[in-house]
C-alpha cells in the first residue's frame, strides 16, 4: 500500500510539475533512444528551403486578407537570400504584419538562418523592428468577416526592440488576442532561430555564427494552439509610427500606419524543417538532473541541439 501511495504522489507531481531550465550545449547527433514512433512517414525535410534561387518561393504562401493594406514589400529573392522589407507594422494584439508560411501539423523543429539590418546603419533605429520564425493558428476571414479577439500565435525574432538602436531578441506569446512579450540582448551578424514544437510545449533557441553551441532563451506552454499550424517567417517594423493608431486596430489593418518610417531588411538564407525524435514531452525542462525520466530528457536535450 504504502508502494502504491509514494507511486500515485510521484505521478501527481510529474502531471504538475512545471520547470524551465535554460542550457548550452555542444551540437552532436540525437541518441536513438526513445525514438518518435508517430508521424515517422510524414518527415517534414520537403518543405525545407534554401533561397537561392527566385523558384524558392513556390510552395510558400503569403498572409493576405482581402480588404487590409498590405504590410510589406513583395518577399524576393536577390543574391542567395530571400529579402524581407517591412513597412511600419507590428504583430500585437489584433494588429497584423507580413508572414509567409508553410502548413504543419503535429510536433516540429524549425531553423532559419537570418540577418537583420537597418536601412541606414547597421541596426535599424525605429522600436520593435525585428524579423524572424512566427507559428500562427491558421484563419481565414475578409475585411468584412473580421472579428476581434481571435489571434493565437507565437513568434521569435531578432533586430531592434527597445530601445532602438541595439540588437536584441523578442519572444512574444499572444493568446485570444492578448499579447505578452520578452525581450534580450543579442549578438548582432548572422543569426540561427530554432523553434521546437512538442505538443504544448514550445522550445525557443539561437545559434551564434561561427559557433557550434545552441543556446535555449525561452519556452512557452500553449495548450490552446491546434495540431495544424502556419509556420514560417515574418518581418515587422516602426512601433513608433504605429503607436498613434493603437487600439484602432481596424483601421491599421485596412490602412496601415498613418506615417511610415519603416528602417530594417531582413536577409533569410535558409528555413528547415524537420520532426522531433523524441516523443512529446510532459516537462519544461531539459536538465536530467532535475528529471524523473533523465534519459529522455537528455535524448530530447540532443535532438533539440542537432541538425
Amino acid at each position: 500500500m504504502g508502494r502504491k501511495i509514494l507511486l500515485a504522489i510521484r505521478s501527481m507531481i510529474i502531471a504538475s510539475l512545471i520547470i524551465v531550465f535554460s542550457v548550452v550545449v555542444t551540437t552532436g547527433e540525437p541518441v536513438t533512444n526513445h525514438e518518435i514512433t508517430t508521424n515517422a512517414s510524414q518527415d517534414l525535410r520537403s518543405l525545407s528551403t534554401r533561397f537561392d534561387r527566385p523558384e524558392s518561393l513556390q510552395g510558400w504562401q503569403e498572409l493576405q486578407v482581402d480588404g487590409w493594406m498590405r504590410k510589406w514589400e513583395t518577399p524576393t529573392v536577390k543574391n542567395g537570400s530571400l529579402v524581407l522589407q517591412p513597412k511600419s507594422s507590428g504583430w500585437f494584439e489584433d494588429n497584423q504584419a507580413g508572414h509567409l508560411y508553410r502548413q504543419v501539423t503535429g510536433d516540429f523543429i524549425v531553423t532559419t538562418r537570418i540577418r537583420v539590418e537597418g536601412t541606414q546603419k547597421s541596426m535599424p533605429q525605429r522600436s520593435f523592428s525585428l524579423a524572424g520564425l512566427l507559428i500562427r493558428e491558421p484563419r481565414t476571414f475578409t475585411k468584412e468577416s473580421w472579428t476581434p479577439n481571435n489571434e493565437n500565435w507565437l513568434f521569435f525574432s531578432i533586430g531592434t526592440a527597445f530601445p532602438a538602436g541595439s540588437s536584441q531578441f523578442e519572444m512574444k506569446s499572444t493568446s485570444n488576442s492578448l499579447s505578452t512579450l520578452k525581450i534580450a540582448d543579442a549578438p548582432e551578424g548572422w543569426m540561427r532561430l530554432r523553434v521546437a514544437r512538442s505538443g504544448e510545449l514550445f522550445t525557443l533557441l539561437y545559434q551564434e555564427e561561427n559557433s557550434d553551441q545552441w543556446q535555449v532563451l525561452e519556452q512557452f506552454i500553449r495548450p490552446d494552439l491546434p495540431e495544424t499550424l502556419n509556420v514560417g517567417l515574418t518581418a515587422y517594423a516602426d512601433w513608433d509610427s504605429v503607436a498613434p493608431d493603437y487600439p484602432n486596430y481596424q483601421k491599421y489593418n485596412e490602412n496601415g500606419a498613418s506615417t511610415q518610417n519603416a528602417d530594417l531588411v531582413a536577409y533569410v538564407e535558409s528555413i528547415d524543417f524537420r520532426r522531433p525524435m523524441t516523443p512529446r514531452f510532459p516537462l519544461a525542462t531539459l536538465d536530467p538532473r532535475v528529471s524523473f525520466d533523465p534519459q529522455l530528457s537528455e535524448a530530447r536535450m540532443k535532438d533539440l541541439m542537432a541538425d
